[in-house]
């Protein structure tokens, strides 16, 4: 396992690409804080062991004119191409979404806007130790003392029988549906 960054550099670095991208946008706009985390990172196809984090925070931009947001977004997306991000989801014009990461250090970002005028940007780190080095329980896991069994192969589901034998056609026209015949 190797070491990443530390929780706090991974948030100093978030407010970093924020700020940045904040400085391509016009002066009047200003950062309004709308979240901060730090998730656990749990997804399967990060392949890694479990007690990483990742460190996210999302401001909206205020000051600016939603006519101009289209501008905006150009605006951001120069920034990013000439930070080191390239642009992997653009769902304009359907949405106002565009989401990058940083070919240099993983760091996602994306900017949304919305029809109430809101303009918000985000950055992600990738997932870091806590303290910049793997925890003693994940280099533990990292190296079982024996070996772990496949789980078993299911069982194959016995085949259904039918609950009552099936209607014959020839059966079901002859048979007496008045109420004349036996009762139940």
């Amino acid at each position: 396992m190797k070491a990443t960054i530390t929780e706090q550099q991974a948030r100093d670095k978030v407010e970093q690409y924020i700020q940045g991208a904040l400085s391509a946008l016009p002066a009047a706009a200003e950062l309004k804080p709308f979240t901060r985390n730090r998730s656990e990172c749990t997804d399967p196809t990060d392949k890694g062991p479990q007690g990483r984090f990742e460190i996210s925070a999302t401001y909206e931009i205020t000051g600016l004119d939603p006519a101009h947001f289209p501008e905006n977004f150009t605006a951001v997306i120069q920034w990013w191409e000439s930070h080191e991000f390239k642009v992997l989801t653009d769902s304009r014009p359907t949405d106002q979404y565009v989401f990058a990461r940083n070919t240099g250090d993983a760091f996602d970002m994306s900017i949304k806007a919305n029809d109430l005028g809101k303009f918000y940007v985000g950055a992600t780190s990738p997932c870091v130790w806590p303290n910049g080095t793997p925890e003693p329980q994940a280099l533990e896991a990292e190296e079982p003392e024996q070996q772990i069994a496949a789980p078993p192969e299911p069982e194959p589901e016995p085949a259904r029988k039918p609950r009552r034998a099936p209607v014959d056609d020839e059966d079901f026209a002859q048979t007496d549906w008045t109420d004349g015949g036996t009762s139940y």
